[in-house]
């Protein structure tokens, strides 16, 4: 097999909200993304599923329009991580499974309320994009700690030595008009109130 690589792409997203993530966290980045491929045109991490839905997130496969935004481009840094035959495999049985039922997956809100205070809050498929990354390096035996909290930027520190572009999202595509299209705001508000719901109550059941 030739040689595989993931991707992991830490990003500094041009979003009101993004801006107001780095503001809090005094981070460079507030989002980290990863994908199978050099040319960034499918990546994979949690998120919202629409642009006008910042509380209706859950595991979500990006485009490149989506760090493009009004005239501004997310900064980024990226690393490559050359894995074996058997961690490919292994990472891409998991995105299979992932894809296959995405609705399964949930962003973990309550593990992103109490990132500023540096807390991990554990819910079975549930996750933050940063607590999604940790869990794929961990299963493709990359030295993280399963309990621990990691912010973004100290993820990005460790795999400094991985590290191939920093600069502006460098893939161009036109806008994604499913992400930012304008819809309802009845079914999103719905929908993520009952995912809130479901993580306490995987919470409460193991």
């Amino acid at each position: 097999m030739e040689q595989r690589y993931l991707y992991i792409v830490f990003s500094a997203t041009p979003y009101r909200i993004g801006r107001l993530i780095r503001f809090v966290t005094r981070e460079p980045y507030n989002h980290v993304s990863i994908a199978t491929e050099g040319d960034l045109k499918r990546l994979y991490a949690f998120a919202r599923r629409y642009y006008r839905t910042p509380l209706y997130g859950g595991f979500v496969t990006e485009e490149p329009c989506r760090y493009h935004h009004k005239g501004s481009t997310a900064q980024i840094c990226l690393c490559r991580l050359p894995l074996s035959d058997s961690q490919w495999l292994t990472l891409e049985s998991r995105l299979q499974r992932m894809e296959e039922s995405p609705r399964r997956y949930l962003y973990n809100h309550i593990s992103a309320l109490l990132a500023p205070l540096h807390c991990k809050v554990s819910v079975p498929d549930a996750f933050t994009c940063a607590e999604f990354t940790i869990s794929v390096l961990q299963e493709l035996g990359f030295p993280f700690r399963e309990n621990r909290f990691y912010t973004i930027g100290q993820i990005a520190q460790r795999l400094e030595p991985f590290r191939i572009y920093s600069g502006e999202f460098p893939v161009r595509e036109k806008e994604d008009e499913i992400f930012f299209a304008v819809r309802p705001l009845r079914h999103p508000f719905y929908s993520s109130t009952l995912d809130i719901l479901k993580l306490f109550w995987r919470m409460a059941i193991p």
